[in-house]
């Protein structure tokens, strides 16, 4: 299963009605992602208004207003390692030392980070437009 942004998405080969459903459906506030399977070689998409815990067998692309839940296990870059380090009382230099970074590179993800809104969970920027929803966060 592969993630696309809409243009990808809409780029697969569907009919050109059916292209302008899918824009339709994903430009409404209740649809949340869009997938396609392919079966016999035929392309079939399917709306969602909630994320799947799995997504159907066959689904080959998916896109979604917001990214998808990643694993726990996601190793994180060594700069946001160190960013972590330095957010749990760490200076800047130790963390940078510690992790094996660039103090500039520390200092300029934290600076990008300042005053903006950062997803408690995966500790990534909040983009402009996009809302986290408290019902969902993990506990």
């Amino acid at each position: 299963m592969t993630p696309l942004p809409l243009d990808a998405f809409l780029g697969l080969p569907w009919s050109d009605r059916m292209r302008a459903t899918l824009r339709d459906r994903a430009s409404r506030d209740d649809v949340l992602a869009l997938s396609a399977t392919g079966a016999g070689g035929k392309l079939t998409a399917q709306v969602w208004t909630e994320l799947p815990e799995e997504w159907p067998p066959g689904t080959s692309s998916v896109y979604c207003k917001h990214e998808l839940p990643q694993p726990d296990d996601v190793t994180k870059s060594r700069t946001m390692q160190a960013v972590e380090l330095v957010q749990q009382g760490m200076t800047v230099y130790a963390a940078a030392k510690q992790i094996g970074v660039s103090r500039s590179a520390v200092f300029r993800a934290l600076a990008t980070r300042e005053d903006k809104t950062v997803c408690p969970c995966c500790g990534q920027i909040v983009r402009e437009g996009f809302q986290l929803d408290p019902e969902k966060l993990k506990a």
